[in-house]
């Protein structure tokens, strides 16, 4: 159940101070209004300087609480955008909570029917308790208003409603708890919802999980994409589109020359691994964090190439049946300096006994394993870089990184620099590290695609490029293309 604590109104103050106890600096506050106890019990993000909790201050009474860095107001204290990240990753559901609040603008006021104040810190006064998570109780919301009323057509998703009414089930898809549904487990002691069991229960739950990751593919799907959400291929095989399309721009004998491929921030070397063991193409991984070896990895690699080579010969990817015709007729297809041969019974000598055969499958899959490699330089892509290995960046035909994170800017700037051309598909942006961009017309660089428009920007004298790959998620490659010949 809730904790529940009084508000407890706090004597005026010329001055407070309000600590952000993770390592941020001091923010003073002018006359606070009054303090608050609570339990947090609604909480959500509206967007990069916006993010409001509900606080439960006893069994009748809750208050919204804002948090943002937009409002200027000369009477209050003025937040960055990175103190109220650093607020936003302190505040849990279910802790209780006190804090010195502040009177919002009017417009918040007048548009909420219930109390709603401002705030710049908090401090934890009991966390929520053990790995369950706290049952969040429903947003207070705001007024009905023309744009928020009721009676207003609303452009709806497809929704998990739609096949429930398709059933001999009449009810109402918000009749089932939610938290029944994604963990069997609800934490309430008064919910009223339906808690099915048995084959409702897998029925349900499989309708839900339909319904949400159609909604979430459709909400991710960019505006210009042209692939349909149901052509995308999944995560797990992105890296096989990234090389199959890098193949197809740039041909295989435009990627081996001189030193081959870098894959910057490769990671456990996917890519790399793709592009040497199924296409042939030497390619070598840039990464500063030392992994660890793990042959179980390597082993599963090994599958998911021989899966998709399988595939590529008209096959249906069961790559654990015996080495077929049209594996072997795609094998002897690949380019010969390919060094991996993924079948294990393709080198096995049929006179063997079941015993020896054994061992022998053993020992040829121990080799390939040992083969199954790429090379790897432990640094990262800056100038440091280009001090130590002058060679390896002169002699590389491309410079390639999907979701490079940090990497993303210099391996650009490092390709532009040398006259290289690149491909990488960015993702993560880091705004809060890198306040400094801006766009060619002033704006903040703050979303992927204000990331992409920038690094097309850098390009203002070559020919750069974007396009879209086949995969879920954020799937832009921007690229420079190979020069085309007088």
């Amino acid at each position: 159940m809730p904790l529940s604590l009084p508000i407890e109104p706090a004597p005026a103050k010329e001055e407070d101070t309000v600590q952000d106890h993770d390592n941020s600096a001091s923010v003073t506050v002018a006359s606070p209004w009054m303090q608050l106890n609570g339990q947090i019990v609604h909480l959500r993000k509206c967007y990069k300087r916006l993010f409001f909790m509900d606080l439960r201050i006893d069994s009748h009474t809750k208050h919204t609480i804002l948090f943002r860095s937009d409002d200027y107001r000369d009477d209050i204290p003025i937040l960055t955008d990175l103190e109220l990240t650093k607020l936003w990753k302190r505040s849990k559901r279910g802790d209780v909570i006190e804090l010195s609040c502040f009177r919002t603008t009017e417009e918040e006021r007048t548009k909420r029917e219930h109390q709603v104040y401002q705030a710049v810190d908090f401090q934890v006064l009991k966390a929520w308790p053990g790995f369950d998570p706290f049952p969040s109780e429903p947003a207070m919301g705001i007024k009905d208003t023309p744009a928020h009323s009721v009676n207003a057509p609303k452009q709806t998703e497809p929704s998990t409603i739609d096949y429930l009414s398709n059933t001999d089930d009449s009810d109402s898809w918000r009749d089932y708890c939610k938290f029944w549904i994604n963990s069997h487990k609800c934490l309430k002691e008064d919910c009223r919802l339906k808690h099915p069991t048995g084959d409702e229960y897998t029925r349900v739950q499989e309708m839900w999980v339909n319904e949400r990751t159609h909604v979430r593919k459709e909400r991710a799907r960019i505006q210009d994409d042209p692939h349909a959400t149901s052509s995308k291929v999944p995560h797990s095989q992105r890296a096989f589109i990234f090389c199959r399309w890098i193949v197809e721009k740039y041909g295989r004998e435009y990627l081996n020359s001189g030193s081959g491929v870098l894959d910057i921030a490769g990671g456990k070397g996917e890519i790399s691994l793709f592009l040497t063991h199924m296409f042939g193409i030497r390619s070598t991984v840039v990464e500063p964090n030392v992994r660890r070896d793990k042959p179980y990895q390597r082993k599963n690699l090994m599958a998911v190439i021989r899966k998709q080579m399988d595939i590529e010969a008209g096959g249906d990817g069961h790559f654990y049946r015996q080495y077929t015709s049209s594996e072997t007729e795609l094998a002897e297809s690949l380019p010969q300096d390919s060094k991996t041969n993924t079948s294990v019974d393709l080198d096995l000598d049929l006179n063997l006994d079941e015993e020896a055969k054994k061992k022998e499958r053993r020992r040829i899959r121990k080799q390939q394993l040992s083969q199954f490699v790429v090379p790897r330089l432990s640094t990262l892509m800056n100038d440091q870089f280009e001090k130590h290995y002058p060679g390896v960046l002169e002699s590389a035909s491309i410079l390639i990184g999907m979701h490079p994170d940090q990497a993303t800017e210099p391996t650009v700037d490092m390709a532009l620099k040398h006259g290289k051309p690149f491909a990488v598909v960015p993702c993560c942006v880091f705004a809060h590290e890198n306040p400094e961009r801006r766009l060619g017309g002033g704006g903040e660089v703050n979303t992927t695609f204000d990331f992409i428009q920038y690094l097309m920007e850098k390009g203002s004298s070559v020919s750069m490029q974007k396009g879209f790959l086949p995969f879920d998620g954020m799937n832009i490659v921007v690229y420079r293309p190979l020069e085309q010949p007088q």
